[in-house]
């Protein structure tokens, strides 16, 4: 049986469990992990400098189960890497921003053959390309040069499970370098363990 959660991803399970293996003692009840969600109303900016992501990887920027509301997100990648060196095309990078259910590009992996690999969300060359505007809730280019693409992502409908963005260079053989990374968003609640220290009630920072 496949299990559809609430933040699109899937999970198998068996078909039929055995009760004994379900049972807890009163001994182990304690040492189980408890989700629960905590009400931790605040503003949160992060900014991350100077990433250089290394050909056909990955990097998860940020990953948290919680509920809220995105503001922005803006991403300038250079062609050319901290020392100075050439690197890949800005357009090879992929971002994969996902909302709970909603990810544009989709959850659905695309295999290339030539990186021997997956990837998934959106190529920053197919936003030039599809010219997209300047629109709530899609990517979109600020700057699309040869050596330096700036993408701004705007709010859209608040998220209520999770909130996750990744990034991959597809390039196969050449870094990528993106000089900043800011993403800006408001929370209200918190899954415990799955999100970082809990703010004050009485702050809108929470710092």
């Amino acid at each position: 049986m496949t299990e559809e959660l609430p933040d699109g991803v899937s999970t198998v399970v068996n078909e039929s469990q055995d009760s004994d293996e379900i049972m807890l003692l009163p001994s182990n009840m304690y040492d189980q992990k408890i989700d629960r969600q905590i009400v931790d109303p605040r503003n949160i900016t992060e900014r991350r400098r100077g990433l250089t992501i290394e050909a056909n990887s990955k990097l998860r920027v940020i990953d948290q189960l919680e509920s809220g509301r995105m503001d922005y997100m803006i991403m300038k990648v250079n062609r050319f890497l901290a020392d100075g060196t050439e690197g890949a095309d800005p357009g090879d990078l992929a971002i994969f921003l996902q909302l709970d259910g909603f990810a544009q590009g989709g959850f659905e992996s695309i295999y290339d053959p030539v990186l021997g690999g997956s990837v998934t969300g959106i190529k920053l060359s197919t936003i030039s390309e599809l010219q997209l505007p300047e629109q709530m809730g899609m990517f979109y280019l600020t700057v699309d040069q040869t050596n330096t693409k700036v993408v701004v992502f705007r709010g859209r409908a608040g998220y209520a499970h999770r909130f996750r963005l990744e990034v991959m260079n597809t390039n196969a053989s050449s870094s990528i370098f993106i000089e900043f990374v800011e993403v800006a968003r408001a929370r209200r609640t918190a899954k415990e363990g799955g999100a970082n220290t809990t703010g004050s009630n009485l702050s809108q920072m929470g710092y």
